[in-house]
């Protein structure tokens, strides 16, 4: 499909929409680091703090609830992020095919022998998900038997 001639306004709005989308996109990914940064300070202070109060249950469970609302928060956030950086690049990509310039791009959605490489939009919700769990079970176990001496 070969496109079609676009005027000179046409041009210009698209190249406004295209380095916006690109603009975008890099805060998406600049927004996600930072949280994700952000979650593993927090993180590895509350579970040192954890190891200094063990044995005040009532201070450990707070501290474990809110490790798991916390990891939860960066799943849903890391989801949306994600969902927002595939419309983005899916729009870039309809502007680059209406221009015709498709070989000029880089790899954003890879095809052919690049599909057996994980695509690594999915590793921050993946992260999230196994710290989820992992503080979920902690909880538990905390709240159950681990109560111990």
């Amino acid at each position: 499909m070969t496109p079609r001639q676009l005027t000179p306004s046409e041009k210009r709005t698209l190249l406004a929409l295209f380095a916006q989308h690109w603009e975008n996109a890099r805060h998406i990914k600049n927004e996600r680091l930072s949280f994700t940064n952000i979650y593993a300070i927090v993180s590895a202070g509350i579970l040192s703090l954890l190891h200094a109060v063990r044995g005040e249950v009532t201070l450990e469970t707070s501290l474990l609830v809110f490790l798991l609302a916390f990891s939860l928060i960066g799943l849903l956030t890391s989801l949306r992020l994600k969902a927002e950086l595939e419309e983005c690049l899916h729009s870039i990509e309809r502007i680059v095919a209406q221009t015709g310039l498709e070989e000029f791009m880089p790899v954003v959605d890879s095809r052919g022998s690049l599909t057996r490489y994980p695509k690594f939009r999915w590793l921050f919700p993946v992260f999230y998900s196994i710290c989820t769990v992992g503080f979920l079970i902690l909880l538990l176990f905390r709240l159950t038997e681990g109560r111990g001496p």
